[in-house]
């Protein structure tokens, strides 16, 4: 009755197939989409932001507390290095009062030393100012503070401030004593 080699009959056979197939595929999608629920899915949708969001928020908070580390490490860090300073020019401070104690208790000691340790100036500054504001003023002009900024720390006039800076700048004339 029926032929099987005949092509004809293998080509309707392939066709039927291919309709069959994409009927049920088709029947597959419209009941997917009828059997959809628009309001758990924006519920779903929802909840994937909010967890997005929130992962984001944790990333961000990682980084703030890391950055603050950081940051205090670094202020530990430069706080240690100016206690470090302080307490060596303590320690200068200290040895240059001894020498100066030292010398104005033995004068005739220190006028008879080959090398001292102290120069005397020939030129005579004025003495409104200390002489450890002076040093300051040097320190702080070499740590590169304008000559405003130092007389505002130490409320000096400008002029003197100036003056202090040009004295310690210019090669004094030293006689040994």
């Amino acid at each position: 009755m029926f032929d099987t080699s005949d092509f004809n009959l293998i080509l309707t056979g392939g066709m039927i197939l291919v309709v069959a197939w994409a009927l049920r595929k088709t029947f597959r999608n419209q009941r997917r989409v009828r059997d959809r629920n628009p309001l758990h899915e924006a519920q779903h949708e929802l909840t994937q932001i909010e967890q997005s969001q929130f992962n984001r928020l944790n990333q961000l908070e990682i980084k703030l507390y890391e950055y603050g580390r950081e940051v205090e490490a670094r202020t530990d860090n430069r706080l240690r290095v100016l206690d470090e300073l302080l307490q060596e020019a303590d320690r200068e401070i200290n040895r240059l009062r001894q020498q100066l104690a030292l010398t104005q208790q033995n004068p005739e000691d220190s006028a008879r030393k080959s090398s001292p340790d102290i120069l005397m100036y020939e030129d005579s500054r004025s003495f409104t100012v200390t002489a450890e504001q002076r040093s300051m003023v040097v320190y702080l002009s070499q740590a590169g503070f304008s000559a405003q900024e130092i007389s505002n720390c130490f409320t000096l006039d400008l002029p003197e401030v100036q003056a202090i800076l040009a004295e310690e700048n210019s090669p004094p004339n030293t006689d040994v004593a």
